[in-house]
């Protein structure tokens, strides 16, 4: 997916980034259902997507940060995105539970998911995991 809807994808690890508790495979399905978001919001393969991880010492946490250069959110839509069954994409078949079951995933890990976005120039996903 990634391949078919940009030529511009980004990845930046932080080096040394403690480890975490948790479900991989949770982690996995938020990570893969925000970047599938991300590949969506772009309306043509010249718009890029950037996926980076960072550790906050002070704040004991990683972030880990998706950012597109998409559509972007309607304002009015932006604090209904995370609800169960909202969603902008009816039209294309979407359910509206990806965002809500990430969101979930990420509470029961202690973290939170956010959002920002601006309409015609793209989103930015964030999620803070603590480190116990």
């Amino acid at each position: 997916m990634i391949m078919k809807s940009t030529q511009k994808f980004s990845i930046e690890y932080a080096s040394d980034l403690p480890r975490l508790k948790g479900n991989f495979q949770r982690f996995e399905q938020v990570i893969i259902n925000l970047i599938q978001n991300a590949c969506q919001a772009l309306p043509d393969s010249q718009r890029g997507i950037s996926v980076s991880t960072s550790y906050d010492e002070k704040k004991r946490s990683i972030l880990i940060s998706i950012q597109d250069e998409g559509m972007g959110i309607p304002p009015k839509a932006l604090p209904h995105i995370m609800e169960p069954f909202f969603t902008t994409k009816r039209d294309s078949g979407g359910l509206g539970l990806g965002l809500s079951i990430s969101s979930r995933i990420v509470k029961e890990h202690g973290g939170t998911l956010t959002f920002t976005s601006q309409p015609g120039k793209g989103t930015t996903a964030e999620i803070i995991l603590p480190i116990p």
